[in-house]
């Protein structure tokens, strides 16, 4: 019993044994098959059997793609009779439409038809023992040519003796192995059937139903589908599907595409994807192009960037000729790699390098001149600290870079008609101008149309629409399709050969929607396209400033961009002074504000007036001029410790003051504050370049109510410096009595230490904008 039991063990031992290798054999083999897949590419799934369908009438059959789909009585027939076969045998001789594309095609050829009796008499079943007499069989000739090549010569398909109906028809056919032809566009696939029918039934040659499906099969590749892609400068997704079948574009009757991601390339097989890392969903196209060959191409945008990875379109394309019942008959899997944005020549983090790197080091140069008490090297490295978070504002330094919260790029552009278009004529007498970039071909041409017009009918605004088409190389015949649908609703531009006012724009040379003030700044902008409801709210913002008014100064306190006041606001006197005669309660918080304003207005006003005289199309060249400024202000109070002009304005705002202020505060304490007020001036530009000449200038020229509101709002914005500075003092006085021996041992160097960070500040700027925007304009 033992011995049995062993046995039993040991033989279903070596059973698992077996299977688990037949099993590791398998999964190997199928390992082997699947293709590994690494990297960007495109995989392709084409049906390998293709049909020209037999269809129409008897007295006018016709060669056609399109699968027959209907089950009842066949659409088509061809009755013959033994005595008709022997007259006249021709049933078919038909061409198809002239081919759309050539195409090589290469593999098997088979005609294959479907016939039977028209009788319920079964007789042509039995045996014909002698020549003529009933019970005949059944046969077909079939000649078929492609183009010039004759593929089939009268070849006979097998025969056979029919029985009734079409429900149970017969199947005849007939092949050409290894077919290797080539066919040119306008070439005709010719098609003629002879029947040779000995039974005395009468006999019929069906088509046109799902069972009945006489026709012409190709047993090779025959269509040959194209999908690409690209990225644009703002991440969003452009695909192309370009439809090649010799029967034109029409062969492909519909399609999903899906963008999904981000994934392994490993994990890009059809059908895969979570719901979440469905990005877009694709069926009707947005937009057609003419291609190479004047194929039709058809485009879809994405509406929103994708984020760096990798990722694959996967697309499914249903096929005229194949089963409808299938969902996909072709299927793509396009895989690419979104990569991270290309990094500048010089990062805004190096600013936040050399800057405290500057001041160190010409803390250690002033060393060896003669040494400062300890507490005055500590407020410097804080100072130093401090501008850490104003230079992480800056630009980044690049080639060719737009400027970004600055003004639109002044151009004058060819229209698709060939008049000249300012953008300055067009600001002229509008509360905005919205412009619409895409590039050639571009299904968002379209949807920015849509929008466009949209905006006009909801909005109450006075608005100048335009399209630019941007990209290298534009030219008048790209735009002869899309200006026949624009119909001159609004200007249609070319950019420049090299897209340089595309370039010049904060979105690039891509497809983006752009909205521009009256004074000429970019308020707003999206890529892609822009609905017509958030345009509308994008002008209405324009007119007020694009949300830059006085309380934005208090926004922008909460970040590091103005830290550097706090330490530059520290009290330059060791002791507080008490006025000798009584004044009115804050008096000392008042003059402060006056001060404060006296410096912010030195360098806020004549920007206000400039945004507000329409100098905007020279913004650019204004803003490099401010950087300069920046400079020499930072340079003349490192190396004079004072600025002559703000100090002239200083000593003529002071003598105006009342005989108790003065006093009581010198003029050095005044000036103090004034240039504090100048140095929060330069603060809000670094960190918000169009605050003023938005808030302020844009105003002004916005409508009748714009001078008198744009005045408002340049007081606001001293109040708000006078506000800004007091608080700055505030907080400085904070620590108490520590913070006035610290302000005052540090008095005569802080203002030199944050002149030399302003120079390096606005160097930086200065450099940022020829190398990029001014550069790129040229």
């Amino acid at each position: 019993m033992r011995e049995g039991a062993n046995a039993s063990r040991a033989g279903v031992l070596i059973a698992l044994t077996l299977l688990l290798m037949m099993t590791s054999a398998v999964s190997m083999a199928n390992a082997q098959n699947i293709e590994e897949v690494e990297g960007p590419g495109i995989n392709w799934v084409l049906p390998d059997s293709h049909m020209l369908y037999l269809k129409g009438t008897e007295e006018q059959p016709f060669l056609d793609r399109n699968w027959t789909t209907n089950t009842g009585q066949p659409l088509g027939k061809a009755e013959f009779t033994r005595t008709s076969s022997a007259l006249n045998p021709n049933l078919i001789d038909i061409q198809s439409a002239p081919l759309a594309e050539s195409f090589r095609f290469g593999g098997n050829i088979t005609v294959r038809l479907f016939a039977s009796l028209d009788s319920t008499n079964d007789g042509c079943r039995l045996t014909n023992v002698l020549p003529g007499a009933a019970g005949a069989e059944t046969s077909f000739s079939v000649t078929l040519s492609l183009g010039s090549n004759v593929v089939l010569d009268n070849v006979q398909t097998n025969s056979l003796p029919m029985e009734e109906s079409y429900l149970s028809a017969h199947e005849f056919t007939v092949q050409a192995p290894d077919v290797n032809v080539s066919l040119s566009s306008g070439d005709f696939i010719s098609l003629q059937v002879d029947v040779q029918h000995d039974c005395l039934q009468q006999g019929v040659l069906w088509w046109g139903t799902y069972d009945a499906t006489s026709g012409i099969i190709f047993d090779g590749e025959v269509i040959d589908p194209q999908l690409d892609y690209n990225i644009d400068s703002n991440r969003m997704v452009r695909v192309e599907f370009t439809p090649i079948s010799p029967w034109g574009p029409g062969d492909f009757d519909g399609q999903v595409l899906e963008i999904v991601g981000p994934l392994d390339w490993d994990e890009m097989v059809h059908g895969f994807g979570k719901e979440d890392q469905r990005m877009e969903h694709f069926e009707t196209p947005h937009g057609t192009r003419t291609g190479e060959a004047n194929r039709t191409i058809f485009t879809w945008s994405s509406e929103k960037p994708l984020i760096p990875g990798k990722y694959m379109i996967d697309a499914c394309f249903t096929v005229t000729d194949q089963d409808p019942g299938e969902l996909c008959d072709a299927v793509g899997v396009l895989r690419f790699e979104v990569l991270e944005d290309s990094k500048p020549m010089l990062a805004s983090m190096w600013a936040a390098v050399v800057v405290p790197l500057g001041i160190i080091a010409w803390i250690g140069a002033s060393m060896r001149e003669a040494m400062l008490p300890i507490q005055t090297y500590a407020i410097l490295l804080l100072l130093a600290i401090t501008a850490l978070g104003p230079a992480m504002h800056l630009p980044d330094i690049d080639s060719n870079a737009p400027r970004e919260e600055g003004a639109a790029p002044s151009f004058a552009l060819l229209s698709h008609d060939g008049e000249l278009v300012k953008l300055s004529d067009l600001i002229s007498g509008h509360d905005a101008v919205v412009v619409g970039l895409f590039r050639t071909g571009s299904p968002n041409a379209i949807r920015q149309f849509d929008d466009f017009r949209g905006t006009q009918i909801i909005s109450d605004s006075d608005i100048a629409f335009l399209q630019i088409a941007t990209g290298e190389g534009i030219q008048s015949v790209d735009l002869d399709t899309y200006s026949l649908t624009l119909n001159e609703t609004w200007p249609l531009l070319m950019d420049e050969a090299d897209a340089a006012v595309g370039k010049a724009f904060p979105s690039g040379a891509t497809d983006a929607v752009i909205v521009i003030d009256s004074a000429g700044f970019v308020t707003d902008w999206q890529p892609g396209t822009m609905s017509a409801l958030e345009i509308d709210e994008a002008v209405s913002s324009a007119s007020r400033g694009s949300g830059n008014h006085p309380l934005s100064l208090f926004s922008i306190i909460v970040g590091t961009a103005l830290l550097p006041m706090v330490v530059l606001a520290m009290p330059r006197d060791r002791d507080p002074k008490v006025p000798d005669e009584l004044l009115f309660p804050g008096a000392g918080s008042f003059m402060t504000a006056v001060a404060a304003a006296v410096g912010f207005g030195i360098w806020a006003l004549p920007v206000a007036l400039m945004a507000a005289f329409g100098f905007g199309a020279f913004w650019i060249w204004i803003e490099l001029l401010l950087a300069l400024i920046m400079v020499y202000h930072g340079l003349s109070v490192l190396l004079r410790g004072r600025i002559p002009e703000v100090e002239h304005l200083v000593t003529v705002t002071y003598s105006r003051l009342p005989d108790g202020f003065r006093a009581w505060r010198d003029r050095a304490s005044f000036a103090e504050d004034a240039y504090l007020g100048l140095w929060l001036a330069w603060l809000l530009w670094l960190r918000t370049p169009a605050l003023i000449p938005q808030g302020v200038g844009a105003v002004a020229r916005s409508d009748l109510l714009g001078i008198p509101l744009s005045i408002l709002a340049m007081l606001g914005f001293l109040v708000a410096a006078g506000v800004i500075v007091n608080l700055a003092r505030f907080i400085a006085l904070t620590p108490g009595k520590i913070s006035r021996v610290f302000g005052w041992l540090s008095a005569g160097i802080r203002p030199r230490a944050w002149g030399l960070a302003s120079a390096i500040l606005g160097a930086w700027v200065a450099f940022a904008l020829l190398v990029g925007p001014i550069t790129g304009s040229m």
